[in-house]
């Protein structure tokens, strides 16, 4: 198992260009398809619920949208590809 925020997700995808027009909203955006994703199809688990992101350079924080809270989950390491190649889609 591999434990993993919600908030390293939505960085990649930013950096990455993609989900850009999804919001960061727990409810209804990217925190909430990476909850269905990981919990529901991935059969991992969600650990905390909105922990502080640490993000250690503010510019990467507003040209990227990231968000301050995430939630944490643990996933298995083999589930990694899936989870990305799911992603990387968005």
């Amino acid at each position: 198992m591999i434990r993993i925020g919600a908030d390293e997700l939505i960085l990649w995808l930013r950096k990455n260009g993609i989900a850009i027009n999804i919001t960061n909203d727990g409810r209804h955006g990217l925190g909430r398809l990476i909850y269905e994703l990981i919990v529901n199809q991935l059969g991992g688990q969600k650990v905390a619920h909105s922990r502080p992101s640490h993000w250690t350079n503010t510019t990467e924080y507003g040209r990227f949208n990231l968000p301050k809270t995430s939630a944490q989950y643990q996933i298995g390491i083999n589930r990694l590809d899936v989870l990305y190649s799911t992603i990387s889609t968005w």
